[in-house]
């Protein structure tokens, strides 16, 4: 036992190096349940899974706190949202399913709060408010019992994102930075109303 505690404890224990000043690059992958709401006139709402890859570049300001900004962009193709109702051109109301394509591209300004356990492990709370481009594409209303598809109209949005998140960050070398937890965005009025994710992320420290 004595043995298994003393790997443990060089594995874990050493001291981290100080954040004051340092510049983190940072490449990241999100995998998330995403809510689609129909991107069209009419009723109807679907979750998916969905996915986002994001860079991050952000600078200590002290050894706790951070700030910096991130892009991120993702891409979804048969998005499938069932038992939707679609208001026609003509008055009418069909029902059925809508498939869709789509495309975001994503601004935000960072702050991150790591706590200084003195480890080269420790917990990491990040905040991020920006904007996010959306695009739904090759929208098509598949009506219930028949066998033809309605194209609807192409779908633009930018609105206001904001997320959230808490991660467990390791060190390695003090140079290299791995990080995962779980998080959640959210962007009031889109048609992508929330997204829970869990973030995946790798960086230097320069």
């Amino acid at each position: 036992m004595g043995q298994l505690l003393l790997a443990i404890g060089l594995c874990v224990a050493g001291s981290a190096r100080a954040d004051v000043k340092e510049l983190y690059t940072v490449v990241g992958y999100e995998p998330a349940v995403s809510r689609y709401d129909l991107p069209a006139s009419g009723s109807g709402s679907a979750t998916a899974l969905t996915g986002t890859f994001d860079l991050s570049g952000y600078y200590g300001l002290t050894n706790t706190w951070h700030v910096g900004g991130r892009i991120r962009g993702s891409i979804s193709s048969d998005v499938h949202l069932a038992d939707v109702w679609v208001n026609m051109p003509d008055g009418s109301v069909s029902s059925g399913d809508v498939y869709l394509d789509h495309r975001s591209v994503g601004i935000g300004a960072l702050a991150l709060y790591r706590l200084d356990t003195g480890l080269h492990l420790a917990p990491l709370l990040e905040v991020e408010a920006g904007f996010t481009s959306h695009q739904y594409r090759r929208i098509a209303h598949v009506p219930t019992g028949v066998a033809y598809i309605i194209p609807l109209s192409e779908v633009s949005e930018t609105v206001f994102h904001g997320a959230a998140a808490v991660l467990a960050e390791y060190r390695f070398g003090n140079r290299w930075i791995a990080a995962g937890g779980a998080g959640v965005q959210v962007e009031p009025g889109a048609r992508v109303p929330w997204s829970v994710n869990l973030p995946l992320r790798v960086g230097v420290i320069w």
